[in-house]
């Protein structure tokens, strides 16, 4: 029998909802796509029609969870910020939406976003990169840059970005504040850098 277009997509949104509890109470890389499966209600090969790895499935929601952040950032930039400012809220909009995943995804980053050579890539976490990076380079238009910085740049601001990353799913700090004291710090210098600014010795980065 086969199934209609509408179970198709009930399936899909229970899958990532199962997804999520297992992931977050028993880690991701303790967690099987049979345990997936069978708390969604369905064989245990079923799954891999919707998501052909566990990788996929949980880059899935962060590729939608940052999603629902550029769309944020669109709702709550003003116009005014300058170019750091802007850059501040694009990646702390995505943060906030990546909250309730934050528990699983350490490891789950690490592997679909790795800068490093990989025998296969995450399509899904190829994907998101891809999107961020043009994202930002719509900001840094935005202010006023003729072109779009060069691969250089851009692969320094990956750089800082998956460093952001890596250092916020450790973050004790209350509401993670350091993490945001690291991305206001991290956005300055990327600023300057593509300025072609260089600051005084002694100058704060961020106040």
């Amino acid at each position: 029998m086969r199934i209609s277009e509408q179970a198709k997509h009930e399936n899909r949104i229970r899958i990532l909802e199962k997804a999520v509890d297992i992931f977050t109470a028993k880690g991701f890389d303790a967690t099987t796509t049979r345990d997936i499966a069978l708390a969604a209600g369905l064989a245990a090969g079923t799954l891999f029609n919707y998501f052909p790895s566990k990788e996929t499935l949980a880059m899935t929601m962060v590729t939608e969870a940052l999603g629902q952040g550029r769309e944020d950032f669109q709702r709550r930039r003003t116009g005014d910020e300058d170019l750091a400012e802007e850059l501040f809220l694009f990646v702390a909009s995505g943060l906030r939406r990546l909250r309730p995943l934050r528990p699983f995804l350490g490891p789950v980053l690490e592997r679909s976003l790795s800068p490093f050579p990989r025998k296969s890539v995450c399509q899904e976490g190829e994907a998101a990169r891809q999107e961020h990076l043009h994202a930002v380079q719509d900001i840094i238009a935005g202010h006023g840059f003729a072109e779009a910085p060069d691969y250089v740049a851009m692969t320094m601001y990956w750089s800082l970005y998956l460093g952001i990353l890596a250092f916020w799913t450790n973050d004790i700090s209350p509401n993670q504040e350091e993490t945001q004291s690291l991305i206001d710090y991290a956005t300055r210098m990327f600023v300057q850098i593509i300025s072609g600014v260089v600051p005084g010795k002694g100058e704060a980065h961020a106040e």
